[in-house]
């Protein structure tokens, strides 16, 4: 059984995952309420499954980029979990999550995952899909949405979040002829459904060893004068 927790952005999501089964998830917009809540998520999903934290056999925890303070408190009490009771804790990107749990109908788009950066920024990752995957074709950037639009060439899948600057943009874009095209809401979300998902799949590509939880840090993307938050 694997515990999935994301806390990169001011939504929280949390996960039970057996390997081939979702066994619950919760996901929901916190603002800043991290710190309050995860426990007490946690400590509610296991007790609605009636999962004890004994039969956990490995944590997964997004690793951002995003928020300083919510990156801290998810990966924070991800590792005194799994160090705790010796267990394998597998960090996944939040843009890795986000490709994750979008299916795709033509493979001839590449797919971009963005998070918001704050003051007008965000934060891009692009993939295309092969061998059944989206996989990452870049590290992560930091930019705007003009600028990533005017620098787009080709045909696009766009995930994530996207605020209503980014949906104006899009809008114009789309009336401009680019081939950009949004996915619905319910597949935006970035869903530890999906992060448990991929941490299983890392997980059966190695072994436990592979993973201690001191590996895991937060993932903070800069610019020239600050860090992400």
């Amino acid at each position: 059984m694997l515990l999935a927790l994301d806390t990169a952005t001011p939504f929280m999501s949390v996960a039970l995952h057996a390997e081939h089964t979702l066994i619950a998830e919760q996901m929901l917009r916190t603002g800043n309420q991290h710190n309050t809540l995860l426990a007490a998520s946690i400590q509610h999903l296991l007790a609605t499954c009636n999962v004890p934290i004994d039969a956990l056999t490995a944590v997964a925890a997004c690793t951002g980029p995003g928020s300083y303070t919510g990156l801290r408190i998810g990966v924070a009490l991800a590792k005194g979990i799994a160090a705790g009771r010796g267990l394998p804790l597998i960090g996944v990107s939040a843009l890795d999550a986000l490709a994750a749990g979008q299916p795709y109908q033509n493979t001839r788009h590449n797919l971009l995952a963005v998070v918001q950066a704050g003051r007008g920024r965000i934060i891009v990752g692009s993939y295309r899909a092969r061998k059944g995957r989206w996989l990452a074709e870049n590290a992560p950037y930091i930019t705007t949405w003009p600028a990533l639009i005017a620098g787009l060439e080709g045909s696009f899948y766009l995930t994530g979040e996207v605020d209503e600057a980014g949906h104006e943009a899009l809008a114009a874009a789309s009336a401009r002829g680019q081939s950009l095209t949004l996915v619905s809401a319910a597949y935006r979300a970035r869903r530890a459904g999906f992060l448990a998902q991929e941490a299983w799949r890392r997980l059966r590509e190695g072994t436990a060893a592979d993973f201690p939880p001191a590996r895991v840090v937060p993932v903070y993307l800069k610019t020239e004068s600050s860090a992400e938050g």
